[in-house]
């Protein structure tokens, strides 16, 4: 299903105690990301492995490069690894549920995997936030239901970022966009108007996606609004600066317009 996405095999020799590290081409915006992330961006299977090298084929999605080092990454405490031996492999996801803008600033910055030989190579991803290794074997990321479920589901349980950039919003409403279009499209299907359940179910998620659409419409409005006719749109005003620039207007002017100030405000309340 997934051949077309990923480039043609290589195969790589690395030695005990070296870091695979994954990069995304600096030409690649976090648009060009979203829609690979639909499906595993890596697959990496083991052709040999000895007690101080081993052989990998390997295969990544056009925009990703590999590097590899010598030296490892020192890792966070209690971090899982998985165990593979030759003729095993795994599958390189993004996390459920995770923001394709945090992905990609990891990508960029290089996702590194450690490498150790013990009998078996065991691979470990220093920071194991927002990427998964699964095996080959457990991949079953295909069968937990239907992908338009799975994606929106795990688009409503995001954590929302307060602070976000505009082009970060800009880009949760191009992904929520996807997802609904795709989720709209299944819920159509002559075969899920059959079962009650699933349709009750993506009628509640359409609803979930179009609130948190509706809220991420109003924060890009917010942030590309001029506060002042002097100012860019993208020039940002704490409070304080704001409530400072007020009382200093409320100094320099005299008590008279003060008061009327003051009057207006209780007017409109």
């Amino acid at each position: 299903m997934f051949e077309p996405l990923l480039t043609q095999p290589e195969i790589l020799t690395l030695k005990n105690g070296s870091t695979l590290n994954i990069y995304l081409n600096e030409a690649v915006s976090d648009f060009g990301l979203l829609q690979a992330m639909s499906g595993h961006i890596g697959e990496f299977i083991l052709v040999e492995v000895g007690p101080e090298s081993l052989s990998i084929l390997f295969r990544l999605h056009p925009f990703l490069s590999l590097k590899c080092t010598s030296e490892q990454t020192k890792t966070k405490p209690h971090t899982t690894s998985l165990s593979r031996g030759a003729g095993q492999g795994w599958r390189l996801f993004s996390g459920l549920g995770v923001s394709p803008n945090l992905c990609g600033q990891q990508l960029r910055s290089g996702l590194a995997i450690n490498v150790d030989l013990n009998g078996t190579a065991n691979f470990t991803i220093v920071d194991s936030a927002m990427w998964q290794l699964v095996a080959l074997e457990e991949d079953l990321r295909l069968f937990h239901g239907p992908r338009e479920l799975v994606q929106a589901r795990s688009l409503v349980s995001r954590e929302v970022v307060y602070d976000a950039t505009t082009e970060q919003i800009l880009l949760e409403l191009s992904e929520l966009e996807n997802v609904r279009s795709d989720l709209s499209r299944f819920g159509c299907s002559e075969l899920v108007l059959r079962h009650a359940d699933v349709s009750e179910e993506v009628l509640k998620l359409d609803a979930q996606l179009s609130r948190k659409k509706q809220w991420l419409s109003r924060s890009f409005n917010q942030s590309v609004e001029r506060p002042n006719w002097q100012d860019a749109a993208n020039q940002k005003l704490t409070n304080d600066v704001q409530a400072r620039k007020l009382e200093y207007y409320r100094l320099l002017s005299t008590p008279a317009v003060n008061e009327m100030i003051q009057q207006l405000i209780l007017d409109e309340e």
